[in-house]
């Protein structure tokens, strides 16, 4: 594709929700193909029997945003909702990049309310950006325990062992174990 059909795309964002069954991946991938997008990112889950997905499509032909619309709005006679909306190029840049390192923050203990709270308010407090979220209990050494598994974007001037000991400040009042480390490091070890 040239340079003049790229500055020609639209891109759209579209989220759906609903409860998790076959073919909803299918019914929403059949609508954007009929419909002349080309799913550009995507990602998926199933949480507790709920499905969610969101995704970033584009197109090239403007004149089937409207198209695409009616038809999704067929879908939610399915039970799922969605929302769709055009979205501009410029709006697909992360949050400060290039001024940021990932590391993943992981939390370990007993499950409580406030938990994501505790944890999420330490890192607004500091400028860090949450890019992904993964919660789940887990036996482990045959007990039970909470685990929370944050992907964060860490502004690259703030200074790291001053992170690292807020969040275990944290850890230490809500009584569970937090460690920091780089995203790189945390996949060597872990073989994600």
């Amino acid at each position: 594709m040239n340079g003049q059909e790229e500055s020609r795309k639209e891109y759209i964002f579209l989220s759906v929700i609903g409860r998790d069954r076959p073919g909803i991946v299918a019914s929403v991938s059949r609508v954007l193909y009929q419909n002349q997008y080309n799913v550009e990112a995507l990602s998926q889950t199933v949480i507790l029997g709920q499905f969610a997905m969101i995704l970033i499509a584009s197109s090239s032909n403007g004149e089937t945003f409207e198209s695409l619309k009616t038809d999704c709005e067929s879908s939610m006679n399915q039970g799922l909702e969605i929302h769709l909306k055009k979205i501009l190029p410029e709006e697909m840049v992360a949050y400060r990049a290039g001024e940021t390192e990932s590391f993943v923050v992981t939390v370990r203990g007993e499950d409580r309310p406030g938990l994501a709270y505790g944890i999420s308010e330490v890192l607004a407090q500091w400028g860090i950006n949450i890019t992904n979220l993964d919660a789940r209990v887990a036996f482990i050494g045959g007990k039970q325990e909470y685990i929370q598994v944050y992907e964060v974007d860490i502004p690259r001037d703030l200074d790291l062992g001053t992170i690292h000991e807020k969040l275990r400040e944290r850890g230490d009042q809500m009584k569970v174990t937090i460690d920091l480390q780089h995203r790189g490091i945390f996949r060597a070890i872990n073989q994600i």
